[in-house]
């Protein structure tokens, strides 16, 4: 008898990429998940929830941060894989960048252990995960096509 293929489940969440406009340089906020990786605020839509709308939920939620703007009309996109119940899991977290006009951070307990605010190349090297790197990298991209306009 062969064991049946578990089969490939897919999982969506939606976030917010935190940017602190300094003169001396943007920052961005990380936050540290209980279970020791640094990235960015993120989370689950709830049914009938847009991106954007669940992004600025989890974001608000996971921060305490009310004082923003989401750069609405611009996402970046991480994709992977991870293990989960004797299956695998592909994941695809759709990220928005946002201005952010507070550094006050409230965390969210249950989902979150600390939190920074670090500039880009210091931030590259803090989140954790390869692809989360890659969304900040083209953010930076971005802002810096912003900048030259």
């Amino acid at each position: 008898m062969t064991a049946k293929p578990i089969p490939l489940k897919r999982d969506e969440a939606f976030g917010i990429v935190p940017i602190y406009r300094q003169p001396d340089g943007d920052r961005i906020l990380l936050i540290q998940h209980h279970s020791g990786h640094w990235g960015f605020p993120k989370g689950h839509p709830d049914p009938g929830e847009t991106a954007i709308a669940t992004a600025r939920r989890e974001f608000e939620e996971e921060t305490g941060i009310a004082d923003y703007e989401p750069i609405a009309d611009r996402a970046f996109v991480e994709h992977y894989r991870f293990k989960r119940d004797g299956g695998s899991v592909e994941k695809t977290v759709t990220y928005f960048p946002a201005w952010v006009h507070s550094t006050d951070v409230i965390c969210q307990a249950q989902e979150i252990r600390s939190f920074a605010w670090l500039p880009f190349e210091e931030a590259v090297h803090r989140v954790t995960y390869e692809p989360s790197r890659q969304v900040l990298r083209q953010v930076q991209d971005y802002l810096q096509t912003l900048n030259s306009i």
